[in-house]
């Protein structure tokens, strides 16, 4: 399960997933289902185009850009991009971000640079790739639709590329992206992890990678004494966000333990929320390779504890030849 998180995000999955290959030879390609959204759509479709994750940490090779890419940016507006769904999703208590991505406007920046960037990853287009499931969100009525399992308000015919960067569509930031006619956005909109469509698929480990949450460690911390007011209030806005999705991921991982499959979730702690920075930095794309960097060696070390010493034997059962 590879959540959201910008370009920040899916630096974090192909450090986490490399450290683990580092310390127990586990490839995340051979997963038999990967379940991506937003950031970890893209992160996905890498894997199931053939490449390590540790080949992806270097520059050029996957979907990730190696500068910085200058947007295309459609005409500036304010009207809600879909107002009707943001006043169901408050009726209805839904989660902030289907609120959010109603009532934002549409974004300027065009997405296409996403699609482009995955389609180049798969000269034959028009197979699906096996065991891939990518989330997004129907911006007129902000249902989860997730392509790629059968879903059957999907539409049969979309091709992936185009469906990752419709998982990205950020409300506000990037323009919904049209899949025969329809209007979708950012699968983070409902949940930047969607952990729990892995409840009852029968796997023997569910590995979630989650950057927007927060572990334990960094989720009772509030902000340093030493730190300004102003930096100290926008220190708790960041972890009042953070601590949002950190607890509905509890509540997706709950849902999975209740049907018997273990699981393991990576979240930022304080070191990685160190060099990941604030929810703003997501898209910051000077952060990748120190984040990378800082993912890999914290999922090698954790993976490597007592603790996680069932989790470490199952990745190493499943790396070892037949």
């Amino acid at each position: 399960m590879l959540g959201g998180g910008g370009l920040v995000g899916h630096a974090w999955h192909l450090g986490i997933l490399a450290g683990l290959a580092d310390a127990t030879g586990w490839d995340g390609r051979s997963a038999s289902l990967i379940v991506g959204t937003s950031a970890g759509a893209v992160a996905g479709a890498e894997l199931r185009a053939g490449l390590h994750p540790v080949e992806l940490l270097r520059p050029g090779v996957g979907a990730a850009p190696v500068t910085v890419p200058r947007p295309i940016l459609h005409p500036r507006t304010r009207r809600p991009a879909a107002l009707a769904t943001a006043g169901r999703a408050v009726a209805a208590r839904a989660p902030a971000g289907l609120v959010l991505a109603g009532l934002l406007p549409r974004g300027r920046r065009d997405p296409g640079l996403i699609s482009d960037a995955v389609a180049r990853l798969f000269p034959s287009p028009g197979r699906w790739p096996v065991g891939l499931w990518v989330c997004t969100v129907r911006l007129a009525d902000g249902r989860r639709v997730v392509f790629g399992d059968d879903d059957p308000s999907a539409p049969a015919e979309a091709d992936l590329a185009t469906v990752v960067a419709a998982s990205c569509a950020m409300g506000g930031f990037f323009r919904p992206v049209a899949i025969d006619g329809v209007d979708y956005v950012d699968g983070g909109s409902r949940s930047v992890t969607n952990a729990d469509l892995a409840a009852g698929a029968g796997a023997d480990l569910v590995v979630v990678s989650s950057p927007m949450s927060l572990d334990r460690s960094a989720a009772r911390r509030v902000g340093r004494a030493g730190d300004a007011p102003v930096d100290r209030r926008l220190h708790r806005l960041h972890r009042l966000h953070r601590l949002v999705h950190t607890r509905r991921l509890a509540r997706e991982l709950a849902e999975i333990r209740g049907t018997g499959t273990a699981v393991v979730a990576f979240e930022p702690g304080p070191d990685e929320l160190a060099v990941m920075g604030g929810i703003a930095a997501s898209m910051d794309f000077e952060r990748r390779v120190t984040v990378a960097a800082q993912a890999r060696a914290t999922a090698a070390r954790l993976v490597g504890s007592p603790a996680l010493a069932p989790v470490r034997g199952v990745l190493e059962a499943a790396a070892r030849p037949g």
